[in-house]
C-alpha cells in the first residue's frame, strides 16, 4: 500500500481540500467555536486564536504523505462546514480510523455522510484494507451516520472516554473491511 495523502476529492454538494490559513473565519463561524460539535469528543471548543495556530501549521502536516485531513466545504456557499480526517493509520495493517465534526447548522442533511463516503472510497483505492470510526454510544446522529456508511458495529469499549461531563462513556466500534481490493 502506498499512501497517497490528502487529495482534493469532490461529492455532489461538498467539496474535500486542503485546509489554509484563509479557512480561519469561516472554520470559526461554521464549526470549530461550537460547544455542540465537541459534545461527545474530548477536545474543546476552539478559540480564534487557536484557530490560527492550527492553520498555519497545516502547510507541514500535508507535506507528510499519511497526512488524511480534509477541509468539508459546501460547494453552494464556499463555506468550511466542518473537518474530515483519518488517524490511528497503520501501513503495514492496512487500516485507519475515520474521524468528523460537522457545524451544527449542517447536521441532519446528510453532508456527514456524503463527505465520509468520498474519504472511504479514495482510503479503499489506495489499498486500505479496513476503516473504522468510533463514537459514544449516547451520541445515536453519529452512530446513524457511521451504520448508514455501512460499517457494522463490532463492540464497545467500556468507559472508554472521559467527558466533559465528568462521566465516563462507553464507546461503539464500527468497521468496514474493503471487499473489493484485489489478493495481495
Amino acid at each position: 500500500m502506498k499512501h497517497g495523502g490528502t487529495r482534493p476529492l469532490s461529492t455532489f454538494r461538498l467539496l474535500l481540500r486542503s485546509f489554509c490559513p484563509a479557512d480561519a473565519d469561516s472554520c470559526l463561524k461554521k464549526w470549530a467555536s461550537g460547544p455542540e460539535v465537541y459534545r461527545w469528543i474530548s477536545q474543546q471548543p476552539m478559540t480564534p486564536q487557536e484557530v490560527s495556530q492550527w492553520l498555519s501549521t497545516a502547510n507541514e502536516a500535508y507535506a507528510a504523505p499519511d497526512t488524511y485531513y480534509w477541509a468539508i466545504v459546501e460547494r453552494g456557499s464556499g463555506e468550511v462546514i466542518g473537518e474530515i480526517f483519518v488517524d490511528d493509520c497503520s501501513r503495514r495493517s492496512r487500516r485507519c480510523e475515520l474521524d468528523w465534526k460537522l457545524g451544527s447548522a449542517y447536521w441532519r442533511h446528510g453532508y456527514a455522510t456524503e463527505a465520509a463516503a468520498a474519504v472511504i472510497a479514495y482510503l479503499f483505492s489506495l489499498g486500505f484494507h479496513r476503516v473504522q470510526a468510533k463514537c459514544c454510544i449516547e451520541n445515536g446522529a453519529s452512530a446513524r451516520v457511521i451504520q448508514r456508511l455501512g460499517m457494522q458495529q463490532e463492540g464497545v469499549l467500556h468507559d472508554f472516554l472521559f467527558g466533559k461531563d465528568g462521566q465516563w462513556h462507553d464507546v461503539a466500534l464500527y468497521a468496514m473491511i474493503n471487499t473489493k481490493e484485489a489478493s495481495v
